[in-house]
């Protein structure tokens, strides 16, 4: 890498746009895992009830970025959209803060969190527009991997930071600071992001040229498993972040805190588990790769269920990052070659696999662990794991000489 195009990925705007990454990333890593201690032990609901928010924000999640998604590529500025979102997130936190009210609660985290977290990929739509106006086009991908990085530091800081200030102060103080960072970042984005970077008309027609690429023969059929497989593998995911904190301190009987811990340790192994796949995939066949994925992600939530100390969890965090770090880094370059021609479709596909998930995971916690309990979720997370690898032996990618 030359010292021109090396300087480009640290130039300020860039540097701006990491840093807003870390602190979206970080409001996500404090209130996501926290939510379902949250509502079973705070307001006292059963499982069932902790499942359904999840579900509604999943839902909403989706509907909210197909929308607004399509609507904003026809701006010419998304900060005010990014700014917007976050304020609509500082409120719904602290409402968070506040109310204990079962269904206020749900409500605000279906109709209004769900709605800031567009806040996010209106960042990533920001940060596309930014790295195809102003870097080459060999050095975009190192500019992704950097990006998605941030919010893996985000998940090293953020879920230890949250337990460890409601196991001291409370669950009022911990929606409130993510409330504040929701607001730091609002405040921000208009204020060190430039406006010329989205939307503009050059960049919608070239995405409208690139649509018309044709696709690979039997790239259809290949496409929906590969979604099916990563929504499956994402649930999985899901339904464990909603079940660790509640397996933890039910049934082996150790403190919360340490959640934070297990979570942050994952978050800081992915980094070079992700850049590292990154690496591997100009040389290695991505499929394999997210196949062993896969399999590290099953030996994961068996390792769980078998587990009763607290050393072997964090042991066991080395298959969580594998299983994370290859699918964080490698899911949407996977869609992308049976997609080619059309990076915006690929992106908004692999993101909406995550909502499928969340959306998937919300039923297996609410359904397995309102009737068996939250040790078992883990065996529900091994039955999607093995569906997926199932899925994924469906899958066939096209040569990289058809591309």
């Amino acid at each position: 890498m030359s010292p021109t195009s090396f300087s480009l990925l640290f130039r300020a705007q860039a540097l701006s746009i990491y840093l807003l990454f870390f602190l979206v990333g970080s409001v996500g890593a404090l209130v996501m895992p926290t939510f379902s201690v949250f509502l079973a032990k705070e307001i006292g609901v059963r499982p069932l009830l902790v499942g359904i928010p999840f579900a509604g924000v999943a839902l909403a999640s989706i509907f909210y970025n197909q929308v607004i998604g399509f609507w904003s590529d026809r701006l010419r500025d998304r900060r005010p959209l990014i700014a917007t979102f976050c304020l609509v997130g500082t409120l719904s936190c602290a409402l968070f803060a506040f109310s204990r009210n079962y269904l206020l609660v749900a409500a605000t985290a279906v109709l209004f969190f769900s709605l800031s977290m567009v806040s996010f990929s209106q960042m990533l739509a920001y940060s596309l527009d930014y790295a195809e106006k102003h870097l080459p086009v060999e050095r975009i991908p190192l500019f992704n991997a950097i990006v998605r990085t941030q919010i893996a530091f985000a998940w090293v800081a953020g879920p230890p930071t949250g337990f460890m200030v409601i196991s001291h102060f409370g669950f009022t103080r911990c929606y409130l600071l993510a409330a504040g960072v929701f607001a730091v970042v609002a405040v921000s984005s208009l204020v060190f992001l430039s406006g010329r970077e989205a939307g503009a008309a050059e960049g919608v027609q070239r995405r409208q040229r690139k649509t018309e690429t044709a696709l690979p023969p039997g790239s259809w059929r290949s496409l929906v498993f590969c979604v099916l497989a990563f929504s499956l593998l994402w649930g999985a995911n899901n339904a464990y972040l909603i079940s660790m904190p509640l397996h933890l301190d039910g049934n082996l009987g150790i403190k919360t805190v340490w959640v934070g811990a297990l979570m942050g340790t994952t978050a800081a192994l992915e980094v070079p588990f992700m850049l590292l796949a990154g690496y591997l995939a100009a040389s290695l066949n991505l499929m394999y790769m997210v196949r062993f994925a896969g399999v590290a992600g099953f030996c994961l939530y068996l390792g769980i269920y078998f587990a009763g100390d607290l050393w072997q969890l964090f042991v066991l965090q080395l298959f969580n990052a594998i299983f994370i770090g290859v699918l964080a880094g490698l899911g949407v370059s996977l869609i992308q070659q049976l997609l080619p021609g059309r990076a915006g479709s690929a992106s908004a596909l692999y993101t909406n696999t995550t909502h499928l998930g969340h959306l998937l995971s919300s039923m297996v916690v609410a359904g397995i662990g309102e009737y068996f309990g939250y040790r078992e979720v883990f065996i529900g997370n091994l039955l999607l794991v093995l569906l997926a690898l199932g899925a994924f032996s469906l899958v066939r990618l096209p040569s990289r000489k058809s591309l």
